[in-house]
């Protein structure tokens, strides 16, 4: 007779929870989130607080300093030049607005008053209290949508906490981390009206949390649409009929919160903030359709350590080898397991070429997040007991709202600058929800490939937790010594150097940025009419420059940061 080969253990979905089992002990959320928080305070004191990992923090906590020398609550950064530079051409903290009488940095009012008694009780540091909590619950909403999608949660919580991009951005106050856990904490919500769990209320208070996410993020509001989409025609099918009353309180939920900011904006400004950068990405979207789409080739699968067209072939393999290599282990077919470990020798073998290139951003998405990519591949996920409970639909379900809002990010996000952040900022939603799925292709994988996934999505984000401390702390060192230079301090160039500096600006300090000729020429003009006898010129450009009124006295240089040297010319008068 001929030997019948046994056949192949059919791989299952995580069964659902029992309703009936309380966690215990470490396992109790209220345990777990203290566990992470305190290992997100522990990991924050790598990192010095004065800095932040890209220059957009500079100007919030510039505006914090400010609020706090004048001791109350008016945004206003001033500027000491303004009567010699009344359009504020050189303004040394880059992107500041004139709005009336107000020179203002900050895009996220709520943001910045929450941190003000913060920032009273423990400086700079007292202020990452805000993002650490944020990104707990984060964590917190990763493990309840895992747990709507058949799984216990607290590996979601884990990894998703620890070992995806949402590390970093919880030990930096940027707008981030909150935005992405109203995000998070919405999707949960409205798959809960899907399913027919609960009904309008739900839909309002989930709604009512992108419209919050919106008032800092404005990749939100897409994220929103996909939501609203995708759950509403799930509930449309569930319930056979028309969600109107649940769709009504959705529409309501997001336009309060968008209108109570406009009015709260109006009220402290003068002038709605946030409906202005909405617009204005908006207005962008038609723009150069070919650096949008290498945006979103950096943004998505970008390395940024290599030539343009190899840096992203290479991501695209690493994210495509993970992808490929999981879709095959699910599919549990003995044969083909050999062809799966080639795939995540592929892998692995292309991050080690990224960790020997030393330190740096890691801009893309999925590739910063070995667990989405992996989450890619639930999405194919087929099994041969069946789908009795509908998991397998929940899980398309759930990563379709990560897939869907793809295109019209790319098409929405700010163009340039892309390289310098860590794990597609834009993307944080999509790569989290596809982290969650992640988790739950975990469960069924065999034991020696999840921890190759898990062991990839930790040495990816501790090499960003290295290199954000590396890079704060040098920094920060870099600006404390440009602190003590006497006279004016003029930034020539790239201006956003200077916006890092924000923990270090006063409203009377003689700074001045100068993005151009133009700018520069007005700074010099400044520094003149306020008479100035010295001026200190800092350029990554290595030539001396000629100023006029000012003539070089000597030269020397700093490096602000690994890779950055600022060339530092002094300057006398006459």
């Amino acid at each position: 007779m001929t030997a019948v080969a046994p056949a192949p253990s059919p791989v299952r979905l995580p069964e659902p929870p029992p309703a009936s089992r309380a966690p215990r002990g470490w396992r109790r959320p209220a345990v777990m989130c203290l566990v992470l928080f305190l290992a997100y305070a522990g990991l924050s004191f790598a990192k010095d607080p004065r800095a932040s990992m890209v220059s957009d923090t500079g100007g919030k906590l510039a505006t914090l300093r400010a609020m706090d020398a004048r001791h109350d609550l008016d945004p206003d950064l001033g500027y000491w030049a303004e009567a010699y530079d009344p359009a504020g051409l050189a303004h040394p903290v880059a992107q500041t607005h004139h709005i009336g009488d107000r020179w203002v940095n900050v895009t996220t009012l709520p943001m910045i008053y929450a941190a003000v008694p913060l920032y009273d009780l423990g400086g700079l540091r007292a202020i990452l209290l805000l993002p650490m909590l944020a990104g707990v619950l984060t964590a917190l909403g990763a493990r309840a949508l895992a747990r709507r999608l058949g799984d216990e949660g607290d590996l979601a919580f884990w990894l998703v906490g620890l070992a995806t991009p949402l590390v970093l951005y919880a030990l930096d106050f940027w707008e981030h981390a909150p935005g992405l856990a109203c995000m998070i904490w919405g999707v949960v919500l409205l798959s809960d009206v899907a399913d027919g769990d609960r009904g309008w209320p739900t839909a309002l208070a989930g709604a009512a949390l992108f419209g919050a996410a919106a008032t800092m993020r404005t990749e939100a509001l897409v994220y929103a649409a996909a939501a609203f989409a995708v759950f509403g025609i799930a509930a449309w099918r569930n319930r056979r009929r028309f969600p109107i009353r649940e769709t009504a309180a959705a529409a309501m939920g997001i336009i309060a919160v968008f209108v109570a900011n406009q009015l709260f904006e109006r009220a402290i400004l003068g002038s709605g903030v946030r409906a202005g950068r909405t617009s204005g990405a908006a207005g962008q979207v038609g723009s150069d359709l070919s650096v949008r789409a290498k945006d979103a080739l950096v943004t998505s699968v970008g390395l940024n350590r290599f030539p343009e067209a190899a840096d992203w072939t290479l991501g695209a393999l690493i994210v495509a080898a993970v992808v490929a290599a999981t879709v095959v282990l699910l599919r549990a077919n003995p044969t083909r397991r050999r062809l799966a470990w080639i795939l995540l020798g592929i892998a692995v073998y292309g991050y080690l070429m990224w960790f020997r290139t030393g330190l740096g951003f890691l801009p893309g998405a999925l590739t910063a997040s070995p667990l989405a990519a992996a989450g890619i591949a639930t999405l194919v996920w087929r099994s041969d007991v069946g789908d009795p409970d509908g998991l397998h639909s929940k899980i398309r379900r759930t990563g379709l709202v990560a897939l869907v809002a793809l295109p019209a990010v790319w098409l929405f996000q700010y163009s340039g600058g892309t390289t310098a952040i860590w794990g597609g900022r834009y993307l944080l939603c999509s790569s989290t929800i596809l982290g969650v799925l992640g988790t739950l292709a975990l469960r069924a994988l065999p034991r020696a490939a999840a921890v190759v996934l898990v062991a990839l999505a930790l040495a990816v984000t501790g090499s960003g937790l290295v290199w954000m401390s590396v890079r704060t702390n040098a920094v920060a060192d870099g600006w404390a010594r440009l602190d003590r230079v006497h006279g004016p301090l003029v930034m020539a160039g790239e201006v956003q150097l200077m916006r890092e500096a924000g923990a270090f600006y006063a409203t009377d300090k003689p700074w001045l940025a100068a993005a151009d000729n133009r700018a520069l020429s007005a700074a010099v003009d400044a520094a003149d009419r306020s008479g100035a006898d010295r001026l200190t010129l800092l350029s990554l450009d290595q030539r001396p420059r000629d100023l006029g009124p000012y003539r070089r006295d000597r030269s020397g240089s700093l490096e602000l940061m690994p890779g950055v040297r600022l060339l530092v010319t002094r300057y006398r008068h006459g």
